[in-house]
């Protein structure tokens, strides 16, 4: 399902993105409800509460499961989410706009 050889800067123009700030609110939000949300690193640079990218990470997840995809500028995550997200339609597949390169945290 994931390629780790995906990189495509095209990724980044219509994507479903959030910014660092609505992923730490929207966080706080899916959380409180009882959600599931997973910070995926696709660029082995871990930032805290990250997991990293893999096949597995995607099985086994209960429907409305969250997906945030980051890399280092948001192309190749924008890239791969549109790739899953038919793959995926149970799930929500984000892209984290700008990538690790506007890391707020």
């Amino acid at each position: 399902m994931f390629n780790s050889d995906s990189c495509n800067i095209n990724g980044m123009t219509g994507s479903t993105k959030w910014t660092w700030d609505e992923y730490f609110k929207n966080k706080e939000t899916i959380e409180k409800s009882g959600g599931k949300i997973y910070l995926l690193d696709m660029i082995n640079h871990p930032i805290k509460g990250s997991t990293p990218i893999s096949n597995e990470i995607f099985e086994n997840q209960p429907d409305g499961t969250y997906f945030v995809l980051y890399c280092h500028s948001g192309g190749s995550s924008g890239y791969v989410q549109k790739q899953l997200t038919p793959q995926l339609p149970q799930h929500h597949i984000i892209n984290m706009a700008g990538g690790i390169g506007m890391y707020t945290g």
